[in-house]
């Protein structure tokens, strides 16, 4: 299948995204969590997040504790029919602050998932980040924190995201035109 893609978000508006993001992460710890001396985990969720977490973690002024966590889509024509955690959390959550970080929320299924494990696994707090929401009519939770909103059913790539594993590199990220 042949495709081209249109770059909708430059490096430059990511890298204003990621600020606005830390800026206001930062603000709602030390205004709630000012107290607290405990680490936060910051749990990524792959491949996706890896661009996203690494650039954000290194504007928070918390201590940071960082995990993983992979899932596995089962689909039925099309659409995700079941998640399974292909690659846990490597530490313990329990009586921990957490926060889980995406890229892009679509429906917003795969990160309740991982939040209502978390929660299962007695995670002290939950707080989702993620640097793109796609609202849909279908989407069920939203992060608490994000800068970009985009509505619409495109397929997104570059900074993380990819298409058959590719163009996960890309700097910028595109919107693809199939043909």
């Amino acid at each position: 299948m042949k495709y081209k893609f249109e770059e909708i978000i430059s490096k430059e508006e990511i890298e204003k995204g990621v600020d606005y993001i830390a800026n206001n992460l930062n603000n709602f710890l030390d205004e709630n969590y000012s107290n607290s001396k405990d680490n936060w985990y910051f749990i990524t969720i792959m491949k996706e997040g890896i661009p996203f977490s690494v650039d954000l973690a290194k504007k928070i002024k918390h201590n940071l504790v960082f995990d993983y966590i992979f899932l596995e889509k089962v689909f039925e024509y099309n659409t995700v029919k079941e998640l399974a955690i292909k690659k846990d959390v490597f530490l313990p959550v329990n009586n921990k602050n957490v926060i889980v970080c995406a890229t892009v929320i679509y429906t917003g299924y795969e990160v309740n998932f991982i939040k209502e494990a978390l929660k299962i696994r007695g995670a002290k707090s939950i707080f989702i980040v993620s640097l793109i929401l796609k609202k849909s009519s279908n989407t069920i939770i939203k992060p608490d924190f994000y800068y970009f909103d985009i509505e619409g059913s495109d397929f997104l790539v570059g900074y993380g995201l990819g298409y058959n594993e590719k163009h996960r590199n890309l700097n910028s990220i595109y919107k693809l035109f199939f043909s």
